[in-house]
């Protein structure tokens, strides 16, 4: 994909994000629907955790950092490719992206660039990963610190 292609993709995605995103309320705590039992709200945040998003092409270190989140309680969406990771963070707004370093179809530096440039994603933290290790206990740390 050329740079000028992915460029004006991104630049219409990321526009009609910002224009979706303008009259979207999230609510603040989430309710039980039995009418007959009331529980008291629950804070969305312990109910949905940190969202990570994780790009990498490869599937088995993927897997297993999306399992390592996942078993420290946090949300994880997956992107097999930057264009993807692109996209999902633009139109789901994580509160962190773990980019792999080995994604095959646009460089690490322009993937970055991109994210950077556009106000829906310019906040998020983009934390780059080696290729096929854990989500080091640092970067776990990080997230847990999000969290609070």
């Amino acid at each position: 994909m050329s740079a000028t292609l992915a460029q004006g993709l991104w630049q219409r995605y990321c526009s009609a994000s910002v224009v979706a995103t303008e009259h979207i309320e999230m609510p603040q705590t989430v309710t039980t629907s039995n009418p007959t039992r009331q529980a008291p709200p629950i804070p969305l945040e312990r109910v949905t955790g940190v969202h990570v998003l994780v790009a990498d092409a490869d599937g088995s270190s993927r897997a297993v950092r999306e399992q390592q989140l996942l078993a420290a309680g946090h949300r994880v969406s997956v992107a097999r490719t930057a264009f993807e990771a692109i996209v999902k963070a633009t139109c789901h707004v994580p509160d962190m992206i773990l980019l792999d370093s080995s994604l095959p179809d646009i460089a690490l530096s322009e993937t970055v660039a991109f994210l950077g440039t556009c106000p829906v994603t310019s906040h998020i933290p983009i934390v780059r990963l080696t290729r096929g290790r854990a989500v080091s206990q640092r970067v776990l740390g990080e997230i847990r610190r999000r969290s609070k």
